[in-house]
């Protein structure tokens, strides 16, 4: 079934230009427009404003994690059905705002990413430990060698604290079953526990964890999970993992952490903004290991998600059932 009435929608943060889920749009009958693509020089510097004019009398938007969608936006938007964002996490939108002006917001929860994620933290995990942060292709360039003021170190005997045990924290928990490392989990939602993992408070995580590995959503107004006071009780020599929000971690106090010796490394796979600007300290950090919000960065899962957040909106515009839904609407 094609759409009747040729129903407007918008494609924003285009990656690619021949995304294939633009022709299938079209050929289910809708009226695609098209944003500007990430690659274009001025994506940083988007406005509402900009989202609001190129989404005027759409019925639906398909967005990913590069515009925050706020009450403000939506009520400039009337006769907006459908927010459909690529990936899982939907906290660039205001949701009880769209659920109060009947808009429904979608996600995209099928696919692998979850493996693909928890693959990315073991990979930097292992970087950390490794050190590759410091025996890098430049260092061997400017004739730099192994030496005894650098040792690299194992996971073996270690313990690793997962904070958020949904499908990516399980996965990764999945993953370093057999390297006999003990696993700490914090998340109050989490239930039936592998064999080997134990459930603790926060507290208890941080002191007892030589790494860290982020995995929850971001907190409420986007204030930190690890603060100051929360790097303060990490145990020595422990390193951080985030390949979930930026906003987990208060990024100042992160850097007076890692300068003061007590954390060992940190590795960022996610920034505020993005991409992040090119004077950002964290870049520069000879303890950090960064990577481009790559995590899920996969042939198979960008495809797969974007055609999955496109068949959401063909699914909602056209009143059918099966679309990932994450709202209750009027």
């Amino acid at each position: 079934m094609t759409a009747q009435r040729n129903e407007p929608v918008l494609i924003w943060e285009r990656v690619m230009p021949d995304d294939p889920s633009i022709p299938w749009l079209r050929e289910q009958g809708f009226d695609v427009r098209l944003g500007k693509p990430n690659r274009d020089p001025d994506y940083r510097r988007h406005l509402e404003a900009d989202f609001i004019a190129d989404a005027q009398g759409c019925q639906g938007v398909l967005i990913s994690g590069g515009i925050r969608v706020t009450r403000e936006v939506m009520a400039a938007l009337p006769g907006l059905q459908v927010i459909s964002k690529i990936g899982v996490g939907v906290d660039t939108v205001d949701v009880a705002a769209a659920s109060d002006l009947g808009i429904a917001v979608c996600n995209t929860p099928g696919g692998n990413d979850s493996v693909a994620v928890a693959e990315h933290a073991m990979t930097l995990l292992l970087a950390l430990r490794k050190q590759l942060h410091v025996w890098t292709r430049g260092y061997l360039q400017g004739g730099g060698w192994r030496s005894p003021q650098v040792f690299a170190g194992g996971l073996d005997g270690s313990t690793l604290g997962i904070v958020g045990f949904g499908r990516i924290g399980r996965a990764l928990a999945q993953r370093v079953a057999g390297w006999n490392v003990r696993v700490l989990v914090h998340d109050p939602l989490a239930r039936d526990l592998p064999e080997g993992v134990r459930a603790v408070d926060m507290a208890e995580l941080l002191a007892q964890s030589d790494a860290v590995s982020l995995h929850c959503p971001a907190l409420p107004g986007d204030r930190p999970l690890l603060d100051a006071a929360a790097l303060a009780r990490l145990k020595s020599g422990a390193v951080l993992i985030n390949t979930a929000r930026a906003t987990l971690v208060d990024a100042p106090a992160l850097i007076a952490a890692l300068d003061a010796g007590g954390l060992a490394g940190a590795a960022f796979d996610v920034f505020d903004p993005e991409p992040p600007a090119r004077d950002d300290p964290l870049l520069a950090h000879p303890r950090v290991l960064s990577t481009p919000h790559v995590a899920s960065w996969t042939w198979e899962g960008f495809f797969g998600r974007r055609q999955q957040a496109a068949d959401n909106l063909a699914k909602v515009v056209r009143g059918e059932a099966g679309a990932a839904i994450v709202n209750a609407t009027p």
